[in-house]
């Protein structure tokens, strides 16, 4: 029985640089540009919406303070890119409420995230009692 072969420093540099070159790269990213730009194009259609609800939410509760939105906003991506996953359901909600809980010990309006879940996602997200 043969033994397993073993690849030597220099044949696996090789073909490592073989792999990597720049030429190599260049030719198989411009082949999936059109692709790429395309989804691209599409996730920040969508990624856009949500950041303008997340933002009339915002200046619609008149308490916030301009200066937490990005907070707000980063809650917002962090379910969109959930969403964008394929999550769904329990899951999602699930979720969502550990996405929440983060932002509130973080010192976020719990009845905000709640609304923009609820609102942009349709999303129930619950608020501890104190």
């Amino acid at each position: 029985m043969a033994g397993v072969v073993i690849s030597s420093e220099e044949i696996r540099a090789e073909k490592y640089d073989l792999k990597y070159d720049p030429t190599t790269i260049a030719l198989k990213v411009a082949a999936q540009l059109p692709v790429m730009k395309s989804g691209f194009s599409a996730a920040i259609i969508s990624l856009v919406q949500v950041e303008q609800q997340v933002q009339g939410i915002l200046n619609d509760d008149g308490s916030v303070y301009i200066i937490n939105y990005p907070f707000y906003y980063n809650f917002a991506r962090e379910l969109w890119a959930k969403v964008g996953r394929g999550i769904a359901g329990p899951a999602l909600t699930a979720e969502s409420q550990l996405i929440a809980d983060k932002y509130i010990e973080y010192g976020l309006t719990c009845s905000i995230l709640a609304k923009i879940a609820l609102d942009v996602f349709t999303v129930v997200v619950s608020c501890p009692t104190p």
